[in-house]
């Protein structure tokens, strides 16, 4: 008889199509920056969506004869002591006004949210947890712009020299003049910290300082688990931190940057306020996540630029 193959014209229709419950899910960036600028003044704000900040000036001038925040001693005065009884003033008193920093205002004046639908029969056939990694992407976009607003605040920094050539890899001889810069503007030794770019990470794995401190701290009992993710070394008195957020790009260069924590102020009013319901007309759950924060530069002279890679 004739040798015949099964007729496979159909078959298609008979061969069950397996959907895995996993994704192949995006790549979350570590953000850094909000929480290496100054929060204290959230807790002033009880009401309302602003915070005013003074500040109070030395009475030291500085060498042009003005009155700086930070200056050079010679200001108070002073006088010869004499006989007493010759008649001289050296008691008398010389006084001056009290001069006070121009007012600085930090508002919570951006809004941010990621909302989205999804649609009933979409949730129950399917076989992934759908709603459970909307969400999840949904909160990770509001944190990213977040993030976003606050890197932006680095190349703003012009009450220092910037530091090093965009595209152009940071020596060691330009973290020390970044660390200068702060020393010379009085800046505390305390929460200083130095952000850079996944591409200058790699240029400063050339400079033999940093990587012995990372050889020194994997091998030693270096506790970095109160550190924010990111978190790399400490050398020169500074966290270091590498950010896959820094602003710019390879190929032009990265705003890397050194600052102490008072640099800049934060004030997040909602950090994530996550809202839902079920919407009757459309048969979707409507789900929606928001932020209200906002930023600001107090000391300029508490940042520097770091040019690079």
């Amino acid at each position: 008889m004739a040798i015949t193959d099964t007729d496979t014209t159909q078959l298609g229709n008979t061969i069950p199509q397996m959907y895995s419950h996993m994704t192949a899910d995006y790549r979350e960036a570590n953000f850094v920056y909000v929480n290496l600028f100054d929060r204290k003044y959230e807790a002033d704000l009880t009401e309302g969506d602003r915070v005013y900040i003074n500040g109070v000036k030395t009475f030291q001038t500085d060498g042009d004869g003005g009155t700086a925040f930070h200056a050079n001693p010679g200001g108070s005065s002073s006088s010869s002591l004499g006989s007493a009884g010759a008649g001289d003033s050296s008691g008398v008193l010389t006084f001056d006004e009290a001069s006070l920093q121009t007012r600085i205002t930090l508002t919570a004046d951006t809004h941010v949210y990621q909302a989205f639908e999804l649609e009933y029969e979409a949730d129950l056939f399917s076989n992934i947890g759908l709603m459970e990694k909307l969400t999840k992407a949904s909160g990770y976009a509001v944190a990213h712009r977040i993030d976003d607003d606050a890197a932006a605040l680095i190349d703003g920094f012009s009450g220092n020299s910037a530091v090093g050539t965009m595209a152009v890899g940071l020596t060691e001889s330009d973290v020390k003049r970044g660390v200068q810069y702060l020393n010379d503007a009085f800046a505390p030794e305390d929460g200083r910290v130095f952000v850079f770019s996944p591409a200058e990470q790699m240029n400063l794995f050339g400079i033999e300082r940093f990587v012995n401190a990372q050889y020194s701290a994997s091998i030693g009992n270096v506790d970095v688990n109160s550190k924010y993710k990111g978190y790399v070394t400490n050398i020169l008195g500074m966290d270091w931190y590498m950010s896959l957020n820094v602003e710019g790009t390879n190929a032009a260069g990265h705003d890397n940057g050194i600052w102490q924590k008072e640099a800049c102020a934060t004030l997040v009013v909602e950090e994530s306020r996550p809202v839902s319901h079920y919407e009757i007309s459309t048969d979707t759950t409507r789900y929606a996540v928001h932020a209200i924060y906002g930023f600001v530069e107090v000391r300029d002279d508490h940042g520097v630029l770091m040019q690079g890679m």
